[in-house]
């Protein structure tokens, strides 16, 4: 083994949903593969996050960071490929500047007007196949479940119950990773082992506890991409729907952020807690967090589901700056402490 390997410190990363606004965290994990002293050996995520985790993991098997840095950028690629040719228009946002601003500024004046379209989740299937052969074509199962693959957990949301089902290497499939990414209103539900299943946005966005309990390291690196706060409240039929179904994907992240922190405040300065693996790893937790709330308050929340090169890479290149500045300033404490701001971001 090599100084560098021997110097390599072992993380996981937690990854946020959030449609095309998933390319900021494509941009984050760039940045994250490029510094040779990291090595990510798990991570977990929902919806864009779980596409993100998987095909990074894939890409680590394949071909270590640089391959999973390629894998992300193809897959990113694929995204806008396929949904140029579900939506033509698409390819207008990537010839013309400046056009996804104005196509998202014409969507909110067209839903304030007497003409409505009435969603359903039947009519989102031919995307839902797309996407479907996206993932099929970007992950690679076999690669997941050999041993020196990256720890997974995807969550996505039963129907039944309510309930996170976080997959795992061992049971992931391809049905999985769709399933995580299912809106409600865009998608049909997608059928696993009989049971239906919508966004693991709505249970577990991303799933923490199980990276925490099982990835077998104490640093975690948080990548969020939904703004919890906004400074103006939404008035318009257009816009509140947006920010109802931001403050939902953000309630169980908001949630386990202030259990762990609560539960940190009270284990702080104890001796260290044996015997109960829950609290012996919140204990030991070095928690992180990558997020740039004030520059993801000015993109649209319509933009998610319009992915243009020009948005995806306007937002890779800020999710890589992002990351930059927070290595710069945090990388030093990885390893020995958490940098994660809890008090003001989740208490």
């Amino acid at each position: 083994m090599d100084g560098a390997t021997q110097t390599k410190t072992a993380i996981g990363v937690a990854l946020q949903g959030g449609g095309a606004h998933g390319a900021f965290t494509w941009g984050v994990l760039d940045e994250l593969l490029s510094d040779h002293t990291l090595s990510i050996t798990a991570l977990s995520g929902a919806s864009a996050g779980a596409m993100n985790a998987a095909v990074a993991a894939t890409g680590l098997v394949e071909g270590g960071p640089e391959g999973a840095r390629a894998a992300l950028a193809a897959f990113w690629r694929a995204v806008n490929r396929e949904a140029k040719r579900l939506a033509p228009y698409i390819s207008l946002m990537d010839e013309t500047p400046n056009f996804t601003a104005a196509t998202t500024a014409w969507m909110n004046l067209f839903q304030l007007g007497h003409v409505s379209i009435t969603p359903h989740p039947a009519n989102g299937r031919p995307a839902q196949v797309l996407l479907e052969g996206v993932v099929e074509e970007h992950v690679d199962l076999r690669a997941l479940r050999s041993p020196n693959a990256p720890r997974l957990f995807i969550s996505a949301t039963q129907v039944r119950t309510g309930q996170a089902r976080i997959f795992t290497n061992e049971d992931l499939s391809i049905e999985a990773i769709v399933a995580s990414a299912c809106l409600p209103m865009a998608f049909p539900a997608v059928i696993i082992d009989g049971e239906e299943y919508w966004d693991g946005g709505y249970s577990a966005n991303p799933p923490i506890v199980p990276l925490v309990l099982e990835a077998g390291h104490d640093d975690v690196v948080l990548v969020t991409v939904n703004p919890i706060q906004r400074e103006k409240v939404p008035e318009s039929p257009a816009r509140i729907p947006d920010r109802l179904s931001e403050m939902a994907f953000n309630q169980t992240l908001v949630k386990d952020m202030r259990s762990i922190a609560l539960l940190k405040a009270e284990l702080d300065g104890r001796p260290p807690v044996c015997g109960v693996p829950f609290i012996e790893a919140i204990s030991n937790l070095r928690l992180h967090e990558i997020q740039n709330e004030d520059a993801m308050r000015s993109f649209s929340s319509k933009s998610k589901m319009f992915p243009s090169w020009e948005l995806l890479s306007d937002l890779h290149e800020l999710g890589t700056e992002t990351a930059k500045h927070w290595m710069r300033r945090h990388r030093p404490n990885v390893g020995v402490t958490g940098t994660a701001d809890f008090e003001d971001r989740y208490l």
